[in-house]
């Protein structure tokens, strides 16, 4: 972890490092899925393959609204638009209330890193999201993507094909074809970047699960603790912790390297689960404090935003508690 700012720290040298940490780094879980309506589904569909219900797909759209809106962006009146688009459509999503913020920086956010799940629902869920952010970006500055440029889920073929193509499996960049390209009235391309990554999969509960006996497991793990306990063939939260420890090295490692184009936002397309064990590795929860939360709504989002005065992350997000 980056040391903290100490009152002699105020030469360039400081401010060339901090620059490279994102203004927000964000969580969404992922929208409603088949296995959140229907745990039948899980006896015969591998968990990484389960997808969205339409209810889903409708709130990932309004996951993509929620985040251009603590965006620093050009003109909030596109995303009045977009969001009134969404309106129509009648999805449902529970509303998580944002603590005390308004953005530190003013200044313009021009890109941000996506990381996925690989599994079917986080990914369905970003492109739900990346939808909007194309909407955003030919409405705003007149850069409109084909169908065939855009970010799919999957391909024709066993694996993920990407765009363009000599990019690795697993990266997908929304450059525009030219960067000279003029953009309308001065206006200020959102570019998004999109990278897999197995570690912020959803937490393992085995196999194929039989409901009965998912409803007897479920039962001894409220009885055991929700973090130590593991799952037959799964994975326990404490599992998922080492993996969160893991990925969060990789974010340190990138924030260090001046060398590299700064992010103006971090966002993580993960699961319920992942969110909860990733604030407690961040902000140093204890277990007990990891047990009092429940997961956040289908589609929600947490926001972390970076104070610059006390080099620290704050999460601005109230999160649900068990009653």
């Amino acid at each position: 972890m980056p040391t903290e700012q100490t009152s002699q720290m105020s030469e360039p040298v400081f401010e060339a490092a901090t620059c490279h940490k994102p203004r927000l780094i964000i969580l969404i879980r992922h929208g409603e899925s088949e296995s959140n309506k229907d745990k039948t589904i899980n006896q015969h569909t591998p968990n990484h393959q389960i997808p969205l219900t339409e209810n889903g797909w409708k709130q990932a759209r309004q996951a993509g609204i929620d985040l251009l809106r603590v965006l620093n962006l050009d003109d909030y009146s596109i995303v009045d638009k977009l969001e009134e688009q969404c309106k129509e459509e009648n999805g449902t999503k529970k509303e998580l209330p944002l603590r005390n913020y308004s953005p530190l920086s003013k200044k313009k956010d021009t890109n941000v890193v996506f990381y996925t799940s690989p599994y079917k629902r986080a990914r369905q869920t970003l492109k739900g999201i990346l939808n909007v952010f194309d909407e955003y970006n030919e409405l705003n500055c007149g850069v409109k993507v084909s169908e065939d440029e855009k970010y799919h889920t999957t391909g024709k073929s066993k694996f993920a094909l990407w765009y363009p193509p000599t990019f690795p499996s697993g990266f997908y960049e929304n450059r525009r074809r030219s960067p000279v390209e003029e953009l309308s009235d001065g206006k200020n391309f959102l570019q998004y970047r999109v990278k897999d990554d197995p570690r912020i999969r959803e937490q393992d509960f085995g196999n194929f699960q039989q409901v009965n006996s998912m409803q007897d497991v479920m039962k001894k793990r409220s009885t055991y603790g929700h973090f130590f306990y593991r799952f037959p063939e799964g994975e326990s939260a404490a599992d998922v912790y080492d993996r969160v420890a893991s990925f969060q090295e990789t974010l340190y490692r990138y924030f260090e390297r001046t060398n590299k184009r700064p992010r103006d936002a971090v966002v993580l397309v993960t699961h319920g689960i992942y969110c909860r064990v990733f604030l407690m590795k961040w902000f140093r929860w204890t277990y007990e404090e990891f047990e009092s939360f429940t997961n956040v709504p289908n589609g929600s989002m947490i926001v972390m935003e970076f104070d610059n005065s006390t080099d620290r992350y704050v999460l601005r997000t109230e999160l649900p508690k068990w009653c």
